[in-house]
């Protein structure tokens, strides 16, 4: 299915744009700011004036319009992503009016500094359309919020999806909907309770699903193993046995583990039922990641959510490194299409995420969207 953004069709107008500039302050990370790029210079090559608006941080309500939650200061970072000049529109977003706006690129301050937003309240939302002809969502990490600038902006304005959206959302779908057989799914992370809907999802789409990452504690604690120190959702044993008895996927467990009595110490590779007390599992051992790239040498399509090991320490990022570079060889070698998402993921194998088919710019929405969960900001543009 090919989605049509019609950005093309809009011109000479002023176009509110609703970007995700939550950018991180202790890193150099505009990976956002690129997504929303390509929209953004179209239509200021079509001769329109463009207001972009923007969530930042969480500041509390003695915290708005301080400094230190202001848009104001990534415009630098934005005016050297897109390489012009950007007014920033200060004050009050509600007594902002048309004559404020610059031909070229404009700035909205933080729509966190107005509890309006997140209530999605439909007033608020009519209000800022009066400074615009037309709205744009390149902001598909929100998408799973139902706020006023994300979904009731949508019933005052001409309305259509970024090219960044429709990249997600047309990844995504190839994962949910639309999947070239056989199918893997990898998902990791700390916790099974963080991620119940989603493996719930995956287990009956994908042709294999490979659970690693802390959360397979969970899943091989329910099997009877005993996990020593690693750990474990003791209330989520039950659920996990529910997953498997009803799962449509081959479910994959690790079967040997990098372990150690302490994160900062190196590990040693232990066998599932060799694990000595008083250790935990940090990372998955050589066997596991070996039978996990055989699994992925006979896939024609890969999702990846969730680090496999403690990523954080290099110790322990053996196991995600290794599949990301296997993977990536795939994927240059045109046999896989593999998507990416989740900031922690992205973040353990930055190294091999230019070569990966798709690595998405979202974290929850990323989750809910292929949990077949239907988004507001999604339903919202008719998608």
């Amino acid at each position: 299915m090919t989605l049509n953004n019609n950005l093309d069709d809009i011109k000479s107008c002023t176009v509110l744009v609703r970007c995700d500039f939550n950018i991180p302050s202790d890193i150099e990370d505009l990976t956002r700011i690129y997504a929303a790029k390509d929209t953004i210079l179209q239509l200021v090559n079509s001769d329109c004036s463009v207001v972009l608006m923007s969530h930042y941080k969480r500041p509390s309500e003695d915290e708005a319009f301080t400094d230190k939650f202001s848009l104001r200061q990534i415009i630098p970072s934005i005016e050297r992503v897109i390489g012009l000049p950007v007014n920033f529109i200060e004050g009050d977003i509600r007594k902002v009016s048309k004559k404020d706006i610059k031909h070229g690129v404009n700035l909205l301050e933080n729509l966190r500094f107005y509890k309006e937003e997140s209530k999605n309240d439909m007033d608020f939302a009519k209000t800022l359309a009066t400074i615009a002809d037309v709205y744009v969502n390149e902001a598909f990490s929100v998408a799973h919020r139902k706020h006023a600038s994300v979904a009731a902006i949508t019933e005052f304005l001409p309305s259509y999806p970024g090219y960044s959206f429709i990249n997600e959302i047309t990844n995504l779908r190839s994962v949910t909907s639309n999947i070239v057989r056989p199918y893997t799914a990898i998902i990791g992370g700390s916790k099974v309770s963080s991620k119940i809907d989603v493996l719930d999802a995956i287990s009956q789409t994908a042709d294999t699903l490979v659970v690693v990452g802390a959360m397979a504690n969970t899943f091989l604690a329910a099997e009877g193993y005993d996990m020593k120190m690693s750990l474990v959702e003791y209330d989520y044993i039950e659920k996990a046995k529910s997953i498997v008895a009803g799962a449509k996927s081959k479910i994959v467990l690790p079967r040997d583990f990098m372990c150690s009595e302490n994160i900062d110490k190196p590990g040693k590779c232990c066998r599932l039922k060799c694990i000595p007390d008083g250790y935990s599992c940090f990372d998955i051992g050589e066997k596991s990641i070996n039978s996990i790239k055989m699994i992925l040498s006979k896939s024609k399509t890969v999702l990846w959510n969730g680090a496999i090991g403690a990523f954080e320490f290099s110790n322990f990022n053996i196991g995600s490194r290794e599949i990301a570079g296997f993977i990536a060889d795939l994927t240059r070698k045109k046999r896989i299409k593999s998507v990416i998402g989740g900031g922690e993921t992205v973040a353990s194998i930055a190294e091999f995420k230019d070569d990966m088919s798709f690595v998405s710019t979202a974290g929850g929405a990323f989750l809910e969207f292929i949990s077949g969960v239907d988004l507001p900001g999604v339903v919202a543009l008719g998608l």
